[in-house]
């Protein structure tokens, strides 16, 4: 009954922190699209989060004798660590003017996709998901805001025709009476 108990512990632990993952990867994608050079920053700070929430799951789940693995706690801070150390190179590209902020920002919600990822391969399944959501939320963002008014326009242009064609039919009913 006990380790019943510790298990159902482990698996809604697990719920929790990649729920949370996904609902601030979601809000991110939100700050994105209203602040596109604010999103920089968040994508950044949200690094770290992940970091945070991603090794204290690992600690926890280790210290509870609930996660056994080959992998050390400093092997998966070394991979967050990596995640950082190719933010930091963003951020002088940035800082130069090599890219802007957001393509910094797309580049870094890509980084943090490609971690959560791998974080997800040999530490914490349910991270593969995240980073694979992570990753379609970068390739949406960058495909609305190539093609966004390509896409608007034209179904403007219908519901504007649609628009014209019932107005004038039931303008028409109305003539008839």
């Amino acid at each position: 009954m006990d380790t019943l108990k510790h298990s159902g512990t482990s698996i809604r632990l697990r719920l929790v922190v990649a729920l949370l993952m996904l609902a601030l990867g979601f809000i991110g994608v939100i700050v994105t699209d209203v602040r596109k050079d604010g999103a920089w920053t968040y994508w950044r700070f949200l690094c770290i989060v992940y970091a945070i929430l991603s090794l204290g799951l690992s600690w926890h789940l280790r210290k509870q004798g609930w996660k056994t693995s080959l992998l050390t706690l400093w092997h998966e801070v070394a991979h967050w660590a990596g995640l950082m150390g190719a933010i930091i190179i963003a951020s002088y590209f940035v800082q130069i003017g090599m890219i802007g902020r957001f393509e910094a920002s797309l580049l870094t919600l890509l980084l943090l996709a490609l971690a959560t990822y791998l974080a997800g391969i040999y530490t914490e399944s349910t991270f593969i998901l995240i980073g694979v959501m992570l990753g379609g939320f970068a390739a949406g963002i960058a495909f609305l805001d190539e093609y966004l008014y390509n896409i608007i326009l034209p179904v403007t242009i219908v519901a504007g025709i649609l628009l014209v064609v019932f107005v004038h039919h039931a303008h028409k009913k109305l003539t008839r009476m």
